[in-house]
């Protein structure tokens, strides 16, 4: 009887523990906001942790349309009508990676500094 009841309080403080590495750790997660640029203005800020819904931005260059897919923790660019769309092939921006770059419509998406707040359903940056 001592027994199962060391083993039921050794269990419920390991419980309680994992549950709060795990909530540390999510609060100290980095937030992922990243910058949409084209002829190097600012396009767009969204925070990638925040965006709820799957949704697409099209941009226009001289060299036609870019396709920017944008969900929950992930942005790529979908398709480009630029000659040798090396863009769409750098798939998915990656944290520490370079950032996606389709030079002949001069559009560039990158991480950026998360000082400012972003909106919780759309994920833009105010």
């Amino acid at each position: 009887m001592k027994t199962r009841t060391w083993i039921i309080i050794l269990s419920s403080v390991v419980i309680v523990c994992a549950i709060l590495w795990m909530s540390i750790l999510n609060s100290l997660s980095p937030s992922k906001i990243v910058g949409i640029y084209q002829d190097g203005n600012l396009v767009e800020k969204i925070d990638l942790n925040s965006v709820t819904y799957q949704r697409e931005i099209t941009l226009t260059g001289e060299f036609g349309k870019n396709t920017i897919y944008i969900s929950n923790e992930h942005i790529e660019m979908k398709s480009a009508e630029c000659p040798d769309k090396l863009c769409v092939k750098h798939g998915e921006l990656k944290s520490g990676g370079t950032p996606i770059v389709c030079l002949p419509n001069r559009i560039v998406i990158q991480f950026e500094d998360d000082s400012k707040e972003a909106d919780a359903k759309t994920g833009a940056v105010r």
